[in-house]
């Protein structure tokens, strides 16, 4: 029981500690819950433009060298 509460203490601080590094407070949730939403939507927003260029570059080098690898699996097969 108390190793529950503890956890669930220290699971509480995480997510507090995380929620202020995206700069999202206490009162601002309580005080207008629907700019908190629109901020959470815009932060998961710029984290997909920030994170798409480079998914795709990557994707240039990883989709072929994938293709190839199924490619030459399923010749061996044969």
């Amino acid at each position: 029981m108390i190793k529950r509460l503890v956890g669930f203490v220290l699971l509480c601080l995480l997510v507090g500690l995380f929620l202020d590094s995206l700069g999202i407070s206490a009162r601002g949730m309580l005080d207008n819950t629907w700019n908190t939403v629109l901020s959470v939507v815009r932060l998961g927003e710029n984290a997909v433009d920030w994170a798409l260029p480079y998914t795709l570059l990557g994707a240039v080098v990883v989709v072929p060298v994938a293709a190839l690898g199924f490619a030459l699996k399923r010749f061996r097969r044969r």
